[in-house]
Formats: C-alpha cells, structure tokens, sequence
C-alpha cells in the first residue's frame, strides 16, 4: 500500500503534504508503541518503515511571520484521538478524517509489520483496530 498516495488522494492534500502528514502520524504511532510497548518494538517498527525519516522531512514548512498563537487551531480533544486529529489539522486535513485515516494507518502498517508486531502495535494503539479494515 502506497500510504503517500492515500492520503493526498483521500484528504486531497499536495504530496508533499501528505508525505509529511504521513511521517508525522507514524511518528506519533512509534512513539505510542515505545511509551505502551517496549523500544524493541518501537524500533522494529522504524525499521518496516525506513520511508519515516525521509516523509517527516518532507513536510511544508511555513514562512516567519506567516504563524501565529492565534492561527492555531482549537484542541480537538484529549488521548490518542485527538493527537491524531491535532495532527490531521496541521496539515490542512479536517479532524473529521480520523477513522479513515487510522484505517488507512492500520492498512499500511499490516502490509509493512510481521502479524505479531502488528497485533502489539494495535494493542497499544487501539484507534488502530478500525472495523473498516
């Protein structure tokens, strides 16, 4: 699965934006994996990932005075649904795309883990487990 193409082609975001939308939503699933896992697990993860690096530097950066406190967006909520809606919102995405984009989350990472890696992973991230997928 071409994670990078779902999303720009599901959220109707430029590539760019999707490749660092992506590396932002994976980093925050890593980090969930090493805090509720292990780092063993989280590492294994970055390794079926090797595209994380390159997709997390890929994202748009904004101008100096272009940003300001005020542009920022309302908290969406607390846990890991609002992080990812939180993150959905920084790049230009609507809150509302939570449980397409964990279900095209929980695709990709299905495709790239072994299946007992993947069941930690979901166990620790429980958005994850969409009934879509």
């Amino acid at each position: 699965m071409q994670i990078v193409a779902a999303l720009s082609t599901q959220l109707k975001l430029e590539e760019n934006t999707a490749a660092g939308l992506a590396g932002a939503l994976l980093q925050l699933i890593e980090d969930l994996v090493l805090e509720r896992v292990d780092y063993g697990a989280a590492g294994r993860m970055r390794k079926a990932v090797p595209e994380l690096g390159e997709w997390r530097g890929s994202a748009p950066t904004i101008a100096p005075g272009m940003f300001s406190l005020s542009a920022l967006p309302a908290s969406p909520g607390p846990g890991d649904e609002g992080e990812l809606a939180s993150v959905l919102t920084r790049f230009g995405a609507e809150a509302s795309a939570r449980p397409l984009v964990a279900g095209l989350l929980a695709q990709f990472l299905a495709t790239r883990l072994d299946a007992k890696l993947f069941a930690s992973v979901v166990a620790a991230v429980p958005m994850l487990s969409s009934p879509t997928r």
